[in-house]
């Protein structure tokens, strides 16, 4: 009666262990997903999102790519061409129009507000002319062309052709607003 035993105990062991196994791998795996989310979310080195974040001059608007999730799409593949308000242009918006744009239920606003800063296409200043171009957010942005200066909207482009592995960035010293957002929080102001 022994030996019969030996394997229905061997079999109970086994069965009381299988399911502390699973949950063993399920836990891993979940943890997974989590850390390639994480690697997804950091900029390749050398995009535009990296580069941006990397500057001394453009920490709010890294802040603001990171908050509309647009540093992901910014920090992989895709050509693209910024033009990058510094820090200095977006302290010249109306006193709490920032803060507003910032806010979670206002997301959309802040993310058309940025894509109306970039362009599909890589742009290098001597590739620009006078005329409009179509920004990611759908409205167009006029470029005019000067013999001494490059503008966009009325920013002065003052930095340009940063040439990062997935397009190009050109500084600008004022933060374009697009008509869509003329009246929020005052940003049609001057």
């Amino acid at each position: 009666m022994k030996t019969k035993l030996k394997p229905i105990a061997l079999l109970l062991a086994l069965a009381a262990l299988t399911p502390v196994t699973f949950a063993q791998e399920a836990k891993k795996e979940e943890k997974k997903p989590a850390a390639t989310e994480k690697a997804a979310a950091t900029p390749e080195p050398g995009s535009i999102a990296a580069s941006l974040r990397d500057g001394a001059t453009f920490s709010i608007l890294t802040k603001a790519l990171q908050v509309t999730e647009l540093d992901v799409t910014l920090g992989t593949k895709g050509t693209y061409t910024v033009f990058a308000p510094t820090d200095e242009a977006f302290a010249k918006l109306p006193e709490g129009a920032l803060d507003k744009l910032l806010l979670p239920e206002n997301k959309e606003k802040l993310r058309s507000l940025l894509l109306y800063h970039v362009i599909p296409g890589s742009f290098a200043l001597a590739d620009l002319k006078n005329g409009e171009l179509k920004t990611m957010n759908g409205e167009k942005v006029e470029v005019d062309v000067k013999s001494e200066t490059k503008e966009v909207e009325d920013s002065k482009i003052f930095k340009a052709d940063v040439v990062a592995t997935n397009g190009v960035i050109h500084s600008i010293d004022k933060v374009m607003v697009p008509e869509s957002l003329d009246g929020f929080a005052g940003l049609d102001e001057e």
